[in-house]
């Protein structure tokens, strides 16, 4: 029996094709005994200190955890001081920044873990009553595993004030409206314009409905029922040196957050007059 939508998230590039992809995945009751043989079972037991459904963690907390998996939170958590983000937001930047300086490790630690949970086309949260259903099942999860394994390390994210007011801007309009999708307001480009001057490229993700902002990318690097993978090629993309984040809660799926994520080449806020 469906209980309702969990999650879906959505991408659009200023620079690929002009279309919107939606990635639902709904919030089911019953469970399922299937197992998928696409990928080898792995035992996690001792794999990581950041586990999937775990519930929010400050950012101090988060960096803990990812501490003891052995990363270099003092480099990849350039988030840490940003005043104007709460502590998911800054999360957010800081599992971009994982996946960006490590792609073989984030695989091993956090995708594996991730695949251990599939059976069939249904994900089974850990310690949870809870299952999404999927459209691929493991498939995709899979797949970046594998590709993250061969991807070359690229340069972290850097937090931009700028572009995080364009992220909650267009976060507050999807509430206000229980709409979805990068419409409205003139569009990603007029959004981002009205804080700053962009270079090179732009783009953005919006995902829905996630129990922390560690899932949340996680979610976005699978990429279930995206043909081209689109929201990975954001997180991943070596084009992209800054980005905003905004949290907000959407009408439409009551479990969760979620989070508008803006990327930029090269972003510079406009300055403010003291008159």
């Amino acid at each position: 029996m469906r209980a309702g939508r969990f999650s879906l998230h959505v991408l659009k590039n200023l620079f690929s094709p002009g279309w919107i992809v939606y990635f639902p995945l709904l919030l089911v009751i019953s469970f399922s005994s299937c197992v998928s043989l696409l990928f080898p079972r792995v035992d996690t037991t001792n794999a990581s200190k950041v586990m999937a459904g775990d519930p929010r963690l400050s950012n101090e907390e988060y960096a803990s955890r990812i501490a003891a998996d052995g990363w270099p939170v003092g480099q990849l958590n350039t988030a840490a001081n940003a005043s104007y983000l709460d502590e998911d937001e800054k999360n957010i930047i800081l599992a971009h920044n994982l996946v960006r300086y490590n792609p073989e490790k984030f695989a091993m630690l956090y995708v594996a873990e991730f695949i251990n949970y599939f059976r069939g086309n249904e994900f089974h949260y850990p310690e949870f009553g809870t299952i999404l259903l999927t459209r691929e099942g493991v498939t995709p999860a899979n797949e970046l595993y594998f590709e993250l394994l061969k991807t070359e390390p690229m340069g972290i994210l850097h937090p931009s004030e700028g572009l995080s007011q364009a992220a909650k801007l267009h976060a507050t309009y999807l509430r206000r409206r229980g709409i979805r999708g990068h419409g409205g307001q003139g569009g990603i480009r007029a959004r981002i314009e009205r804080f700053g001057r962009w270079d090179g490229q732009i783009g953005e993700n919006i995902t829905y409905g996630n129990f922390s902002a560690h899932d949340a990318v996680i979610y976005l690097l699978i990429d279930d029922d995206v043909f081209d993978r689109s929201h990975r090629y954001n997180i991943m993309n070596p084009g992209f040196n800054y980005v905003g984040v905004a949290k907000d809660r959407h009408p439409g799926f009551p479990v969760g957050d979620m989070y508008v994520i803006n990327y930029a080449y090269y972003f510079r806020e406009h300055e403010i007059s003291s008159q």
